[in-house]
Order: structure tokens, then sequence, then C-alpha cells
């Protein structure tokens, strides 16, 4: 279309619907099904060639009517006729009257240039947009044709938390005096190139650690690289593989199925060489109906031909998960095929980019596996799924960052632990007039549970991850002249300025402030010292009701001259108010509860994210920009020791609410939201709220878990990784040499004969000696060793077998020793030796036996590497089964 027809277009689409209009526009107008001269339809298809906002769903528009019954969605409403945002109202009326009010704003606000009014109202950004570019002054245009923001953003190289207005603003400034429409085209064009050659130079990144691949960019022509990129970014879009190999060679780049943990690929579809510039068709798919390539050494730039050969192999070895880009593997192994999962976790070689986590999993084996290892790593990977690194100190750094940020919660199941100290309870709380009050008190898993879900709006308002919650009076209650002034002037201020400076050393001496009463005194010390950056502050408007909410954004100052108004308030704090003119009654959420005469004190009946809750019910939106989805964090709960609890008693309601399909968040079209037994609020769990739990086999198997909760996590087996000594397992003192994976292994088939695999031996006891060993410090490592048998192996031997020391022998082999070998020594006394004969306890013939093990004493059996040896490597020696058929014959 030209641009001539282009403005024809406008021209209808402000004849059918002029501004002053557009406030007797009626439902049936706005929006219906089948019906192409309505608002939406002019707005959506007809005027598509002045700005495209198609995609997502009629859920945009705010009020749509359905053609079919209307489905089950979170945030969605259904009459009878017509769907609509529940946030806009509860029945199709009060919504068309909310929409209907947007629109007006926004069209009169485009006209007169306000771009800020129309960013702060709660609207689809994509239909909000669109409208105002249609009512904007032609003749002193205010914005182009671009609707989406990711486009704007590359057009301005902006980032994702610019707002609308500054990129319009920045892109008009440079329109001159070239026609919008003409200008409009020409910058999609530059977005659409500019996001052409981000993507290429993202997928080029993949590669360029290959030598050869690096150095040939430097002389490949354009089409050349035009092509591979093509290639390769159709090969991901239809889920294949894209991988390395032969490093040595100068890499060679392959298509097709290679999965992490296996050595090999399933299947290689094509071959891409830098060196020779070019890309090879396996031999086997030739010639074969189903596949088109026949030119094997094609050029590069030649092999766009490929494309229908993709989707057939693609078809053929089809998977539902998300493709791999070399990135995936790590490095590539000395010329082999790419190092696996294992080997990266026995010794980080590479960068790690770990998939999509569960969002409920528990990790359970054997004591010394590395649960607690792996669960760090777990964490991090929920919490930041793009985060990389290069080694285990990176990523223990990382862990600590996200617990200081609270971003990752630790808590330990032990039998005492209930609901409410997870989900909320009872708290005795001495009030202001030194009462004791009963008050509803958060556990760990509300409180994670609420900052997560607040996430975006502390992100995007700074406000800290423990932030306390402030009541303010300025200037009494209500609206004052005072409070106006302080609440467009993006601060908070309180009188007394006869006190001075409230963090000055003189302060004890000034005689107006001593005669202050000591709520007065109260107020100003937590006004000035406690209230800090990051933490809410509400100003009230009456006992029950706020009239605004801010952030604290900065410390609090003395200001002589006090407020325009009244030179006495010039205590003051920087505040970033983010809702003022409101009149929302909080007694309820108060605890019922009226806000008192005191003019700054703690409020903490309610946390912050039941304040931004209900300035959303009563349909107060803060910022509600698509780009907050961006700024969303995920967290994590760590349940250490999660079978030691009583399950049922422990979460309650939530067993039902921490289901993936049961969780809160976008597309989410089964949620649920319970009311909480002790608060009596709704509560739901965020679907970005991670939980991990550790489970101890030894202390209760698998098979005994509440199964409600088996049910609802996915369950990873930790057992013990013999791997981990490949390298570094091999303890040499005195040229005898103990294998520790040996050791271990013999010793955990013995146990699992004995007893159950669940209560084997985990490889984490022997770590410190394997760093020893690394370390090249054997006689250090056999002393280490010693010491982990003595206080890890056998207390818990003891523990297993119930003090059943014949089965304790049998687990280290003594059964195959000679008697002066043994760890565990046998002596034979009668009752005569032990009692003297007088003893009255009958006649025995079989005389009582007792077990000692065998000393740790310096120069003790166990400081010889040969004991450690013979638990594994034993031969039965004369000795032995003459001391063996004895003790048998005996205890017959």
């Amino acid at each position: 279309m030209s641009i001539t027809e282009k403005q024809h277009l406008w021209d209808a689409f402000l004849a059918r619907w002029p501004l002053d209009k557009l406030a007797d526009l009626t439902l049936q107008q706005y929006v219906s099904v089948n019906d192409q001269d309505t608002f939406t339809y002019w707005l959506e298809t007809k005027t598509r060639d002045l700005g495209s906002i198609q995609g997502n769903t009629s859920a945009k528009f705010g009020i749509y009517k359905r053609g079919s019954d209307g489905k089950e969605q979170s945030g969605i409403g259904h009459g009878e006729i017509y769907s609509w945002r529940t946030r806009y109202g509860t029945d199709e009326n009060s919504v068309f009257i909310y929409v209907k009010d947007a629109l007006v704003t926004i069209a009169n606000a485009a006209y007169e240039g306000d771009l800020q009014t129309i960013e702060a109202l709660d609207f689809s950004p994509l239909v909000k947009w669109k409208i105002a570019f249609l009512y904007q002054n032609q003749q002193a245009p205010v914005m182009i044709n671009t609707f989406s923001g990711p486009m704007l953003q590359v057009l301005t190289d902006s980032t994702a938390n610019t707002p609308y207005p500054e990129m319009y603003q920045k892109l008009i400034n440079n329109k001159g005096q070239r026609n919008l429409l003409e200008y409009g085209k020409a910058c999609w064009s530059e977005a659409i190139n500019k996001k052409s050659l981000a993507e290429r130079q993202k997928i080029l990144n993949h590669f360029t650690h290959i030598p050869a691949f690096k150095a040939g960019l430097s002389h490949w022509p354009e089409e050349t690289i035009t092509a591979f990129c093509e290639v390769i970014s159709q090969a991901n879009s239809l889920n294949l593989d894209v991988f390395i190999t032969a490093m040595k060679n100068g890499g060679m780049i392959r298509i097709g199925r290679k999965e992490l943990r296996l050595k090999s690929a399933k299947e290689v579809f094509a071959t891409f060489e830098p060196r020779l510039n070019t890309i090879k068709c396996e031999q086997r798919f030739l010639n074969r109906p189903d596949y088109l390539c026949t030119d094997v050494n094609s050029h590069l730039s030649n092999s766009i031909s490929l494309s229908d050969d993709l989707v057939a192999f693609s078809t053929e070895h089809p998977i539902d998960r998300k493709p791999y880009w070399p990135s995936s593997y790590g490095d590539i192994d000395d010329g082999q095929e790419l190092i696996s999962l294992e080997t990266q976790v026995k010794e980080p070689k590479g960068i790690y980019q770990m998939q999509t986590s569960p969002l409920n999993q528990i990790f359970y084996g054997p004591p010394g596996t590395g649960k607690t290892y792996h669960t760090i790593e777990a964490a991090v990977k929920a919490a930041e799924p793009k985060f990389k690194w290069h080694n285990r100190d990176e990523l223990k750094t990382e862990y600590d960052r996200l617990v200081a940020a609270k971003r990752i919660r630790f808590v330990t199941f032990h039998q005492s632990y209930g609901y409410e100290e997870f989900v909320e309870g009872l708290k005795a709380k001495t009030t202001e007039d030194k009462s004791i009050e009963y008050v509803v008190e958060n556990g760990a898993f509300k409180s994670i549970a609420d900052d997560a879900k607040s996430t975006a709006f502390r992100k995007s308002f700074e406000v800290s991850s423990d932030a306390t919650i402030w009541k303010i009076s300025i200037d009494g209650t209500g609206k004052s002249e005072v409070s106006n002034h302080c609440l467009a002037n993006s601060i908070a201020a309180i009188g007394w300025g006869s006190s001075g400076d409230l963090l000055s050393e003189e302060l004890d001496d000034n005689e107006y402030y001593q005669k202050l009463g000591p709520q007065v005194k109260s107020s100003l010390s937590e006004f000035s010292q406690r209230a800090s950056v990051g933490d809410l502050i509400l100003c009230i408007g009456s006992q029950r009701t706020v009239q605004a909410v801010g952030v604290i954004s900065g410390n609090y100052h003395f200001e002589p001259k006090g407020t325009s108004v009244y030179s006495s308030y010039c205590n003051q704090l920087p505040i970033n108010w983010l809702v003022t003119d409101i009149n929302i009654d909080f007694h309820a959420l108060n605890g019922g509860v009226n806000f008192t005469q005191k003019t700054f004190y703690e409020l903490w009946r309610f946390s912050v994210a039941d304040v931004f809750e209900l300035l959303n019910t009563h349909g107060v939106h803060i910022n509600s920009k698509e780009s907050e989805q961006n700024k969303t964090e995920n967290y994590v709960l760590i349940i250490d020791e999660i079978n030691r609890g009583n399950i049922s008693k422990i979460f309650g309601e939530l067993i039902t609410l921490i289901e993936p399909s049961k969780r809160t968040g976008e597309g989410q079209k089964e949620s649920l939201t319970l009311n909480l037994p002790y608060s009596g609020k709704p509560f739901s769990v965020p679907d970005n709220l991670y939980i991990i739990g550790t489970m101890n086999t030894a202390d209760r198997s698998l098979a005994l878990m509440d199964t409600a909760l088996r049910r609802r996590f996915d369950f990873i087996e930790m057992m013990p990784n013999y791997d981990v000594f490949s390298e570094h397992g091999l303890l040499n003192v005195d040229g005898v040499q103990v294998d520790l994976a040996e050791l271990l292994k013999t010793m955990n088939q013995r146990i699992e004969v004995l007893y159950d695999r669940e209560h084997m031996l985990g490889h984490a006891f022997f770590i410190p000696v394997v760093e020893l060993i690394t370390a090249k410090n054997h006689s250090q490592a056999l002393i280490e060793l010693k010491n982990v048998f003595k206080n890890k192996v056998l207390p818990l031997l003891q523990e297993y077998f119930f003090e059943d020391w014949n089965r304790i022998r049998l687990v280290l082999g003594d059964s195959k020793k000679s008697k002066s070998d043994w760890l565990v020594q046998i002596s034979e006394q009668s009752f005569n030796d032990i009692f003297g004969s007088d003893h009255g306890l009958g006649n025995f013939d079989t005389a009582p036996k007792t077990y000692q093990i065998a000393s740790f004493d310096d120069h003790s059996i166990w400081d010889k590497p040969e004991t450690y040896q013979a638990i594994y490597s034993v031969k039965k020696t004369p000795d032995t089964a003459d001391e063996t058929n004895t003790l048998e014959s005996r205890e017959d």
C-alpha cells in the first residue's frame, strides 16, 4: 500500500470513529463477532497497514464477545455473551465503563501530546499505543506507527525498562521533515534489519571459540555468512541439536540429535567444516525419496536447498525438549566427542547451560551422596536459568548472592515442625499501649511466596527484599496543603522542626526535644533512624484508609526551610510515590485495627505483597507495562530433611496449591486460590517459586513417603558416584595402593546384600581424601582416610545394624582376614572369668563374646594402607579358615 493510500485509510478511520464521538461508543459498536464495522475490527484488521497489533488473545481489548463457551482462564471472567479481564470489573457493564474511559483518555491525551498519561494507564500496550497513534495531532506528531516494545528497544538501543514515551520522543526527534508514515515505514525496516543482525550475531557467538570458524569470518563473503546463519537458525527452530566435534582438526559443526549425557550423537544429518567452507549431508541420507539433498560438497552459500531436508529429518527424529546449542555441552574433550554432564560435575571444564528446572523436586539417596552439594546447583539453576559458570567457586558466589538477596531460602523439617512455622500461625506481640495481642504471622513458605508474587513490583520500584511497611500522617489525616506539597514533590515530611537535625549529637541537649512526649520521640527516631531506603510507606487519609503509597528512595535529611507551606516540617525523607489520590480501606488488611494518631510507626500485620494485591483488587494497577513480565525473578525454597517432618501437618492445603497446574501465573488456566485458616486471607502459590527438597533414605525409605507429596514432586535419586575417584582415587603410601572407588563399591555391595541400597555409604565422605591426593599429599590423605572411618563410616554402620557386630564385620571383610587383621576384634570369656564361680547364671557351654573396634591410636592398624586394601581385596588364609570354623562350631 502506498503512502497516499495509507493516509486515506487513516482519514477513513477518523471519519468513522471521530474523537468527539468516542464517549458515546456502545459495547456493541466496540466489539462483536463477525462484524467488520466495530471499533476493534477497524483497529486490528482494517488499519493493519497503519501498524499491526495482531497477536495475543482478544482479551487485549479488555472485553470481547465470544463465539463459543468461555474457557476457564486466570484473570478472565465470563458472562453469557462477553468475557473480560477481571481486573477491570466484575461484569460486562462495569468493565466496558472502564474500557471506554480508557479509550477516551488515550485518544485525548494522544491529541494533546501527553504520552505520560497513556503510559500510566492500565491497558494492553499494543492496543493503547495503536489508538494513541491514530488519534495524535498529525500536524504535531509525537509517535510513529510501531507499537511493539522490543522493536522500539531495537530501534532506539534502549533497555527493557525504558518507557514508551522516551523511545517515541527519541524517534520523533530524528524524523525531521519526512512524512510521518514514510518515516514509520523506514523505522520498521531498520528495526527488522537490526533485529536480524542481532539474531545473526547471536548465532555466530555460539561458534567463535572454534579457531577455524573465527578465522573464516574475516574473509568469508557476506552471502556465505548469511547462508550459514539461515541453515543453523532453521535447524534450531526445528528443534535440531547443533554441536561440535573434532576440535583438534579445527572443529566441525554438526546438525542432528545429540543428547547431553550420551558420548556419541544419536543421529547426524549434516556437517559443516569451517576450514573447507562447505556443508556435507551424511551419505546415508542421499538419494532417499524423503530427502532432497544430492549435492554433497555444495558451497555453503548454495545450501539453502537443505531446508526441506531439515524438515524431513526433524520429522523422522522428533523430540519434546528445546534444542541444544554448542554451549549446552561445554568444551570439547581434546578432539573427541563432547564431554558429558557427568564429566562436568566431576571436573568442570566448560560453561554450564542448564535446562528448565521442575517446580517441585526432591533429591533423595543415602547419606553422603552429594544431595546438599547438588542442591546448590539446582537452586541457582532455578533462580537464574541463564546464569553460566566455569567452576564451583563461581557457582557458590552466585548462590551466596541469591541467598543474600533472599531469593534462595532454607528451612529444615523435623518432628516438631508444623503448619504454624511453615505457612502461618498466631504469635503474641506487644502493642503500642503495652498490651498483648495475638497476631497472625507468616511462616517461611508464605513469606517467600508473597515475595515471589510481588517480585515485579519490588524490582521495578526498588522495594527491598526485607522491606518494612511504615504508616505516616502528613499534617494529620486526609488532604492538606502540606500533604499535597509532599506528594507533588516526592517527599515525606513531619514536623517538630525546632528539634533540629535528628541525627545531630546535640539532640540530647536540645531543650525543645527533651520536652516532647514519648510517642513523638518514637516517631522522630523511627523516621530518622529506622526507616530505610527500599521500605514501603503508606500515607493515610483517615483512621481506616490510605491516600498514597510510596517507596523510600533516599536517606533522612533535615531541611531548615521546611516545606513551602509550613516551616516546621523540616524532617524529610525522599519518596517515590507510586500512587496518589486514592482512598482505599486498609482496615480489614490491618487485622480490623484502626490507624493510630502516632505520626510515624511500623505496620506489621500485613506484607508488601498484601499491599499490592489490595491495590490490584481495587483497580489500582501500578505500572502494568508488558516489560514487567521480563522483570519477574524466580525464588527458591530449599527444604532440608523433608522426609523427617509430618507432611500433612506442615503443608496442609498447600499440598494442592504447589502442583504446577494449580500455580498462579501467566497462562495458568487451572490456578487455585484458597483462604488460609488463621488470617482468612486468599492465598495462592506463584509459578516463579521453586521448591527443592533433600531426603536421606537412611532416615526414611522413599516407599514410606506421603503419597500426596510423592505425586507432586519430581524425585531425583542421588546414589554413590564412584566416578569422582576416577582421576584422583588412588592413595599410594610406601608403594601400597588403595583404590578408593573399589573400597567404597565393595562395602556398598555388602551393605546392599545385608540391608538395602538405601543405606549405602556416599562418596562425599571420601572427598577430603581425594582433595589431599589431588594435592599429592598422600601421607596426610591416609590420616584423613583413618578419620573418615573413625568419624563417619563406623558410626553409620553401628546405626544401620543396631550394634549387630557380626554384620559390621562382614561389611569390613573381617570374615576373610586373618585374626591379626580384624578391624572388629572378638574376645571370649567365660562367666566364671567375668563374675567368679558363684555367679548363679547356670552352666553355659558357649562363652559370651564381646566386640571391640581396633584402636585408632597412633601406629595402629588404621595407619596402614594395607588395612584398607584388605577390605576389598582379601584372600582367605589358613588361620582365617581355622578361626572361622572355630567360631562356627562354638556358635552351634
